[in-house]
């Protein structure tokens, strides 16, 4: 055996024996995977590229079922809870702006509410559509919707009133010579978008 000297330090130069990793019991536990098995065989004549839930010789699903457009987002197809609830998608970040103003969210612990699809129970057992970050499904008593409707309605017929009052006001100032002695309105009709009643804008 040699011995080299450094300075005060000395170093063996006898080699090392090299120690295989592999050989240790954790590696070897790593390397023992589970081998592959057959499962099962699918036909590939039952796989299509699209799926249809209507005959394409027959009527478009809207002429069959008036509802069908707020079926795309009606959220009763994924959740069964009972029928005095209002569901609603809200956005994360309107609520981040304006909070939930009154809506609760729909918690799958709940023992009212039954999740059709898991996939779509978040974390915190939320029900959310498009992942952690997607829409929160929200409920709230359909009597207090409609009590919030028939608030908004009145909001909306005082704010109509007052322009319609404001564009009487502004005319008649008009005549008077308020804007100048050449400028003169024979009528003014107020927007008709501004004066239909919440029922007739229901389907816009």
């Amino acid at each position: 055996m040699t011995v080299r000297q450094y300075g005060s330090v000395q170093l063996d130069a006898k080699p090392v024996k090299h120690v295989d990793q592999a050989q240790t019991s954790s590696a070897e536990e790593l390397l023992e995977t589970p081998q592959p098995k057959l499962l099962g065989t699918i036909d590939p004549n039952n796989l299509t590229r699209h799926k249809f839930s209507f005959a394409e010789d027959g009527p478009p699903p809207w002429e069959v079922d008036p509802r069908w457009i707020k079926h795309n987002t009606d959220a009763r197809r994924f959740v069964d809870v009972p029928e005095t609830w209002e569901l609603r998608w809200l956005n994360p970040r309107a609520i981040d702006r304006t909070g939930l103003r009154e809506w609760q969210p729909v918690m799958t612990s709940d023992p009212r509410v039954t999740l059709k699809v898991p996939a779509m129970r978040s974390p915190e057992n939320y029900v959310r559509r498009g992942g952690i970050g997607g829409d929160l499904l929200c409920f709230m008593p359909k009597a207090w919707v409609e009590s919030r409707k028939r608030l908004k309605a009145q909001l909306v017929q005082q704010r109509t009133q007052l322009s319609i009052d404001r564009q009487r006001q502004t005319v008649e100032e008009i005549n008077r010579g308020h804007f100048g002695p050449r400028v003169h309105v024979d009528s003014a009709t107020h927007p008709t978008h501004t004066i239909a009643s919440q029922e007739e804008m229901a389907d816009t």
